[in-house]
């Protein structure tokens, strides 16, 4: 045989026996992570100069390459290092459940350097339709009902952590009036049209730990 006719005979015999690397999955609302899986290749030039010199009658194996994943389990398991923290105290009722809700949805954010975090888009559309409920907000300076009263002080508590690492704040805005759960000065309010946003101007990878329990909303920074 000619080596074309070799080489077009080996590719097609390998391509659908190939297998793509895949990388490792995590579940941000779970926490759950999935290993890669390595993925395998033939070399088609390595394989055909083996055929080429084989004996005739020979049995020639495809000469296998293994690929890994580009991101593995690993990866996900590396964010150890807290560069920044804060928790405020909550209540019970309805904000309570709110706070507790915005907390899941920041949760296991990551954030690869340069990036830039935006609390609302991270959040998604704030209905009672997606669990959040009815509970006091500061609307121009008044204590009004509205839907998801209580995601400022998650806003609040992460704007504490991220100044405590030092991160760049992009966007943020003060209350109305002074808030109780953190110090005069350090707070963020969001709404549908007011975003608190930063960024990740380290040079590693960041991870948002964020969780609501025991009376208190806890935000934790991890780096890798």
């Amino acid at each position: 045989m000619l080596e074309k006719e070799v080489y077009e005979a080996v590719e097609k015999l390998a391509r659908p026996r190939e297998k793509l690397p895949r990388n490792a999955y995590f579940d941000r609302h779970t926490g759950e992570i999935l290993p890669e899986i390595k993925g395998q290749i033939v070399d088609i030039h390595a394989t055909v100069e083996k055929v080429i010199e084989a004996e005739p009658g020979t049995t020639v194996p495809l000469v296998w390459v293994t690929l890994d994943a580009e991101i593995p389990a690993a990866f996900y398991q590396s964010f150890k290092d807290i560069i920044g923290a804060y928790h405020t105290w909550i209540g019970g009722g309805s904000r309570s459940k709110n706070i507790v809700l915005g907390a899941q949805l920041i949760n296991n954010c990551i954030l690869a350097p340069g990036e830039v975090f935006s609390f609302n888009r991270t959040i998604g559309p704030v209905t009672l339709e997606r669990g959040f409920e009815m509970a006091p907000v500061i609307v121009g300076g008044q204590v009004v009902p509205g839907v998801g009263g209580g995601l400022c002080q998650v806003s609040s508590t992460l704007y504490n952590a991220v100044l405590m690492a030092g991160l760049e704040v992009v966007e943020r805005y003060p209350h109305s009036r002074p808030v109780y759960y953190v110090p005069k000065g350090r707070d963020a309010t969001v709404s549908t049209y007011l975003d608190f946003k930063f960024r990740n101007s380290s040079d590693r990878f960041i991870m948002i730990k964020a969780s609501g329990y025991a009376g208190r909303v806890e935000v934790q920074l991890l780096s890798n």
